[in-house]
């Protein structure tokens, strides 16, 4: 293509318009690509930049499958690497990193990684650049490359050539006569940047090594003395930057931290700016001291900041306490050496005016929370010198727990020095927390099936099967007993509970059809007790409720009634007793939502309520199993409000009365218990290969399904949705296709009569199955299924696309 030259000032603007907004038209991306190359070598500097600028653009929103002019578009974004002008070179940086990702993305396994460290290098090559800007646009680059060889990481750290990469070159350009780029080309670069005269460029620096740290826990090790130096650095934006990539590099478990380097991270505390001393403090709770001198340095200078910045004093408690859990066996060496500091004086006075003495405190009370109580020293005195500054700790330690919580633990453990995890939880005052080691055992009993969940005695039991119901069932018996944390309002202790009994059960996997049942039930109870507990706690403590929270509340209680429609309808083999388990708590969840919820539909919700109770009424009968005090008080209110000549609005408030009465009881899994799923699926189906379809008109959408313990008297519908429009559903008749109840694959063609005219769009497809109840809700709006739907897998998409004419 010949090049365009223009001498109008007004032309040249309109040019320049015209190709910022290259992507808008409707042009073959191949046409708008040749168009743009051909630009890229105009002699006005302006239109190389934009040309380039269309490029980038363009990178983002066409799918381009060859890989030919991939690699024309990325040597001639190298070219002008070292164009004249510094907004080209600039565009250029960010063309060659967008167009390198394509040809990244295009490429396979050994190919995929040598084009990454190729542009990975290239980009390399220009953070000496004179531009200061163009510095920073590099430094840009380089942190959103995921794939990089370590030897090339650790050569950006080493001024001479590593051994490693002294023989590789790779296809580009150094300069613009050097048509091959040495591995070495990337030698001290990151050096060059973190050192850079402008704290921009050091800045993009460390936050690109921020994120290439995830790439090489190697090179992560190696960047640690360069950061310790950054945190010196005159900017505070550096400064605050160089702790960001430390604290990431902690949380990634990619950071090695010696006795040396402790030392110059510990003196951020003492810094000028209150920015830097905060950031300094989370990111000290983030890392793992090995051993009791570093733990000492830490403590001594976290005490050294509260007596130069007094006004950092509940940040610095936080930061204790949360140290002191993470490093318990410590912490009891620290308070022995330091308990005189503690004790009252011959007159009997306590030195807690000493800011120095109310963090030890803290500290010391973080022993029993973090650390096996079998093994702490601290002595129970400590608890109850505690409670004399309740006030001004529990500010400190107000976002682990309130101050009545807190209270009801320092008083229970002021009495004993050497508590155990069973007589800690027989007394009437909460824990503070619920340790991983702590929720995990459970109380001995003579039945195998009720031993601890530790990994020894599950190896021992017959098989996998017996092993995942007999962690389940434990578990399950176990939230029971955390309801009066929820009741006392301690949801962060109980949010981590569930947490770590979730992540217990889930490292279990099977194929067996039983014991993903027992496991998708355990872990839907453990979600809905969760999401419960959030409500529950919402309520007590939210003394304006009407005006804050009610939205988060809807919210809440929503998920709570899908999840439990979810367990009804899609576990087979539940007993009577674990059917009405979950009955009560759909009724809980009916009366907080007519009892606090001014949206909700009255009448509706007072017959979903009736309708609940009566089955509950018939289960008991039919089992002779007794009715719990919370459906007791439930069906007396219900009496009475339908005796009551009131209106329904004057009678909702009786049954808040019954909330008083509830109490969760212990669900018991007894039978064998299936799960209802379906997986969906199309094949060779994305963005980059969308299935034809001409607009206005139906097309046909190949599905492969398989279904897991579904029978044919099952309902199901597919649903297809286009965003902005009500979903279509096809039925499918499961009598139909081939296949046992337990598994059955099949393949499926679904018309879809909707389609838009436009020349893309995309489809959101699920299964749903019909849940046939007395309490069913009608849909008014549309065809299809009648009753209230429960979706069996998760929605995927579907891309379709009009053929390039």
């Amino acid at each position: 293509m010949e090049t365009i030259c223009t001498t109008d000032s007004n032309d040249m603007d309109e040019m320049r318009l015209l190709l910022r907004n290259v992507s808008k038209f409707c042009v073959r991306p191949s046409l708008l690509l040749t168009v743009l190359l051909g630009f890229t070598k105009d002699p006005y500097p302006n239109i190389r930049e934009v040309a380039l600028d269309g490029l980038v653009e363009l990178s983002s929103c066409i799918v381009v499958e060859d890989q030919s002019l991939i690699e024309g578009c990325y040597f001639r974004a190298v070219e002008l690497l070292f164009d004249c002008e510094d907004s080209v070179r600039r565009s250029a940086v960010c063309a060659v990193s967008e167009w390198g990702r394509l040809l990244v993305a295009c490429n396979q396994d050994q190919s995929k990684k040598e084009w990454s460290d190729t542009v990975f290098v290239q980009l390399c090559s220009m953070v000496r650049d004179m531009d200061m800007k163009l510095r920073v646009v590099a430094f840009d680059a380089l942190g959103k490359i995921r794939m990089v060889s370590e030897d090339i990481l650790l050569q950006t750290l080493c001024k001479k050539a590593l051994p490693a990469t002294k023989e590789k070159t790779y296809c580009g350009q150094l300069t613009a006569k050097l048509l091959t780029l040495p591995a070495s080309a990337a030698a001290f670069a990151f050096v060059h940047g973190l050192e850079d005269e402008f704290h921009e460029v050091r800045r993009s620096a460390c936050r690109s090594l921020c994120m290439l740290t995830a790439v090489s826990a190697e090179f992560a090790s190696e960047a640690v003395n360069i950061l310790m130096d950054m945190l010196n650095d005159d900017s505070v934006v550096v400064r605050l930057q160089a702790l960001e990539t430390i604290h990431f590099m902690a949380i990634s478990d990619h950071l090695k931290v010696e006795e040396a380097h402790l030392h110059m991270f510990l003196g951020t505390l003492l810094d000028r700016s209150d920015s830097i001393r905060s950031a300094a403090r989370n990111t000290l709770q983030s890392i793992k001291l090995r051993n009791l001198a570093m733990f000492r340095l830490a403590i001594d200078a976290l005490m050294k900041n509260l007596e130069f910045y007094p006004q950092d004093e509940a940040d610095l408690f936080l930061v204790i306490f949360k140290l002191g859990r993470t490093h318990g066996k410590f912490v009891g060496s620290i308070i022995r050496e330091v308990f005189q500091e503690l004790e009252p004086s011959f007159e009997g006075k306590l030195a807690f005016d000493n800011a120095r003495t109310v963090a030890l405190l803290v500290l010391a009370i973080s022993v029993p929370v973090s650390f096996e109580r079998r093994i702490c020293t601290v002595p129970p005195q400590t608890f109850s010198y505690a409670v004399i500054q309740l006030g001004r700790i529990s500010r400190g330690l107000f976002d682990v727990v309130n101050q009545d919580t807190l209270l009801a633990y320092l008083s229970h453990c002021s009495r004993f020095s050497l508590v155990s995890d069973s007589e800690f939880f027989k007394g009437e005052e909460p824990a503070l927390q619920l340790e991983k080691s702590d929720v995990l055992l459970c109380q001995k009993s003579n039945d195998t099936s009720e031993a601890h969940l530790t990994s020894p005695l599950l190896d021992s039991l017959a098989n996998l099967h017996d092993r995942v119901t007999s962690c389940a069932k434990i578990v399950l018996r176990k939230i029971s007993d955390i309801w009066r944390l929820i009741d006392l309002g301690c949801m962060g202790e109980v949010i981590q509970t569930l947490r770590s009994w979730k992540e217990e059960l889930s490292k279990f996997t099977s194929d067996s059809p039983q014991t993903v049942g027992v496991l998708a039930f355990a872990l839907q109870y453990i979600h809905v007790i969760k999401l419960l507990g959030k409500v529950w706690t919402r309520i007590l403590s939210s003394r304006n409720l009407r005006y804050h929270g009610m939205g988060v509340l809807e919210v809440l209680l929503g998920k709570i009634d899908k999840r439990l429609q979810d367990m009804r309808y899609r576990f087979i083999g539940l007993s009577r007793e674990e059917e009405l388990h979950l009955l009560e708590i759909m009724l809980l969840s009916c009366v907080l939502r007519l009892s606090y919820l001014e949206t909700c539909n009255l009448e509706a919700s007072l017959k979903k309520i009736c309708t609940i109770s009566s089955r509950v009424e018939n289960l008991c009968k039919e089992e002779a199993i007794e009715l719990s005090n919370f459906i007791l008080d439930l069906q007396k209110l219900l009496c009475e409000i339908g005796n009551s000549s009131d209106g329904v609005f004057e009678n909702i408030y009786l049954l808040q009365k019954s909330l008083k009465s509830f109490s969760l009881r212990q669900i018991v899994l007894s039978g064998e218990i299936k799960h209802l799923e379906a997986e969906l699926n199309v094949l060779d189906n994305d963005f980059q290969n969308p299935l034809p379809f001409i607009s206005g008109l139906p097309v046909g959408i190949p599905f492969e399904i398989t279904l897991y313990n579904l029978t044919s008297e099952k309902r199901l519908w597919l649903t297809m949705t286009v965003d902005g429009t009500s979903p279509q559903f096809v039925f499918l008749d499961l009598h139909e296709f081939e296949g046992c109840d337990e598994i059955r694959k099949f393949t499926f063609v679904a018309p879809f009569y909707g389609t838009p005219r436009v020349t893309y769009f995309s489809l959101k497809v699920c299964i749903a199955m019909e849940c046939l109840s007395e309490d069913v809700q009608l849909f008014k709006d549309y065809e299809g299924p009648k009753p209230e739907l429960s979706f069996l897998c998760k929605e995927i998409e579907v891309h379709l696309s009009t053929p390039v004419k």
